[in-house]
C-alpha cells in the first residue's frame, strides 16, 4: 500500500538523493491535482443535482476545470520533463476557476479571495520564486482592474486588508521557498562531499587491500618454495639413483649399455619435465586472470590436492561433487581460497596433534549459486576467535610466523572479486568454512 501511494505521488519516476526538491514538487502537484479533481467534481455534482446553486456559466467552467485537473495527472507519468508544462496548466486552470467564481458567484463576500492566496502559494512552491512573484503581481493588478470595471462587492477596508495580507502572505511564501531551496542546495553539497569521501575511502581501502594481498603473497613465498621443494625431492632422488646406475653400467661395460643409457636419459627427461611442470603449476596458480573462463570446481580442487599432496600426505581427503559443478569465473581465485582453507586445516591438525586427520570437501551448483565447503576434524574454532578470524592480521599462530592475512584475503576474494559470501561455523570435532558465489552460467 505504501509503495502504491509513493508510486502515485511520484508519477512512477525514480528520484536520486540529489532530487529531493523535485520529488517533493511532483508529490505536491499530484496531491493538488487529485484533491482538486475530487472536490471540483463533488461541487459540480452538488450543483447539477440541485443541492447547491451555481451560476450556469460557472457550472460549465467548473466541469471543464475538473476534467483538466484529472487529465493533468497523466502527462506527469509519461516523462519528468512534462512537469513544468503540467504545473503551468494546473495553475492557469485554477486561476480560470477562481476568476470565474470571483465574477459569477451570487454571494458577495471576501472569502472568494482566499483561493488566490492558495494559488500564489502553490506557484511559489511548484514553480519557484520568480514565477511566484510574477503571479502575485498579476493577481493583485488583475483583481484591481476587474473590481474597477466590475463591482465585486468589496468594501474599501476589505480591499486594503486583502492587499496587505496578500503581500505578507507572498513574503512568507517567498521566504519559505527560499529556505527549502537553500536546504536542498546544502543537502546536495553535503551529499556530494559524502560521496567524495566514500569514494576516497573505498579507493584507500582498495589500495590497502592490494598492499595486504602483496604482503600475503610475499609472506607465503617461503611456503610455496617449501611445497616446490617437497615436489622436487623425490624426482631429484630418482635422478641421482639413475645417474649412479648409469655410471655403474658404463664402468662394468654391460652389453647393451648404449640402449640402457638412452632409456635412463629418457627417464631423466621425464622427471625434469615433471619438475618443470611443477614450477609452471605454481606460477599459474598465482597468475592474475583478466578474463573469466568456464571450469569444473572438482577438477580445480583435484589440481590443488595434487599440488599439496606432500602437505596432505597423512590427511584423509573426501571430495564430493554434484553431477555438474561447472562455473564461469576465475579459476585461480577459487584455487587460492581452497589452498588457504586447506593450509589452515593442516596447521590446526599439526598444532593440536590430531592423529586421524580428515577433511571433507563438497562442491555444488544449485540454481545460480555455487558453493564450496571445507570441513575438518581439527577441534573447531574457539568462541572468542570465531567472530574475528576474517579480520586482517588476526592470527593464533603468531609464534610460528602466522601473518593473519590468509582468511582475510580469502574473504576479500570471495566478497569483492566473486561477489559472494564466506562463513565459518563449528561442527562436531571441527570447523566448516563455506564460500557461496554466483556460478555465472545462469543455471
Amino acid at each position: 500500500m505504501k509503495y502504491n501511494v509513493e508510486n502515485l505521488l511520484s508519477s512512477g519516476h525514480h528520484f536520486s538523493d540529489d532530487e529531493n526538491l523535485e520529488k517533493f514538487r511532483f508529490s505536491l502537484l499530484n496531491t493538488n491535482l487529485i484533491v482538486a479533481s475530487f472536490f471540483s467534481c463533488l461541487s459540480y455534482s452538488f450543483s447539477a443535482s440541485g443541492f447547491t446553486q451555481f451560476d450556469p456559466t460557472y457550472e460549465k467552467i467548473l466541469l471543464f476545470c475538473t476534467l483538466v485537473y484529472a487529465l493533468c495527472i497523466f502527462p506527469l507519468r509519461i516523462n519528468k520533463r512534462f512537469y513544468w508544462r503540467t504545473a503551468n496548466v494546473t495553475l492557469l486552470n485554477s486561476l480560470v476557476l477562481f476568476y470565474s467564481a470571483l465574477v459569477t458567484t451570487f454571494v458577495l463576500d471576501e472569502f472568494r479571495l482566499i483561493w488566490f492566496f492558495l494559488v500564489v502559494f502553490a506557484s511559489f512552491v511548484l514553480m519557484g520564486k520568480r514565477y511566484g512573484i510574477s503571479l502575485m503581481i498579476f493577481v493583485l493588478v488583475s483583481i484591481g482592474v476587474i473590481n474597477h470595471y466590475h463591482d465585486l462587492g468589496f468594501s474599501q477596508a476589505a480591499q486594503n486588508t486583502f492587499v496587505i495580507s496578500f503581500l505578507i502572505f507572498a513574503a512568507f511564501a517567498y521566504n519559505f521557498l527560499n529556505k527549502i531551496e537553500n536546504d536542498a542546495l546544502e543537502f546536495r553539497q553535503l551529499n556530494s562531499k559524502l560521496e567524495d569521501k566514500v569514494r576516497k575511502e573505498v579507493k584507500q581501502r582498495e589500495q590497502q587491500e592490494q598492499i595486504l594481498l602483496q604482503q600475503y603473497r610475499m609472506a607465503n613465498i617461503g611456503g610455496r618454495l617449501d611445497a616446490i621443494a617437497h615436489q622436487w625431492r623425490q624426482p631429484l632422488m630418482n635422478i641421482n639413483a639413475i645417474l649412479l646406475n648409469m655410471d655403474n653400467a658404463l664402468e662394468q661395460g654391460k652389453q647393451g649399455g648404449g640402449q640402457y643409457v638412452v632409456d635412463k636419459i629418457e627417464e631423466v627427461a621425464a622427471l625434469t619435465q615433471h619438475m618443470s611442470q611443477t614450477i609452471e603449476d605454481f606460477r599459474g596458480l598465482f597468475k592474475i586472470e583478466t578474463q573469466k573462463s568456464s571450469f569444473f570446481m572438482h577438477a580445480a580442487i583435484e589440481e590443488i590436492l595434487s599440488l599439496m599432496k606432500n602437505s596432505l600426505k597423512d590427511v584423509s581427503i573426501k571430495l564430493t561433487a554434484e553431477p555438474s559443478d561447472e562455473v564461469l569465473g576465475h579459476k585461480n581465485e577459487l584455487m587460492q581460497i581452497v589452498i588457504i582453507l586447506l593450509s589452515n586445516a593442516v596447521e590446526a591438525f599439526d598444532k593440536r596433534k590430531i592423529k586421524n586427520k580428515q577433511v571433507a570437501i563438497r562442491v555444488a551448483v544449485v540454481g545460480k549459486i555455487a558453493t564450496v565447503s571445507i570441513q575438518d576434524n581439527a577441534g573447531g574454532i574457539t568462541r572468542e576467535n570465531i567472530t574475528a578470524i576474517f579480520d586482517p592480521y588476526f592470527t593464533t599462530k603468531a609464534q610460528s610466523g602466522g601473518t593473519g592475512l590468509g582468511l582475510y584475503i580469502a574473504k576479500t576474494i570471495v566478497e569483492q572479486r566473486m561477489m559472494g559470501t564466506i562463513t565459518a561455523e563449528n561442527i562436531d570435532n571441527g570447523a566448516r568454512f563455506t564460500a557461496s558465489f554466483s556460478s555465472g552460467l545462469g543455471h
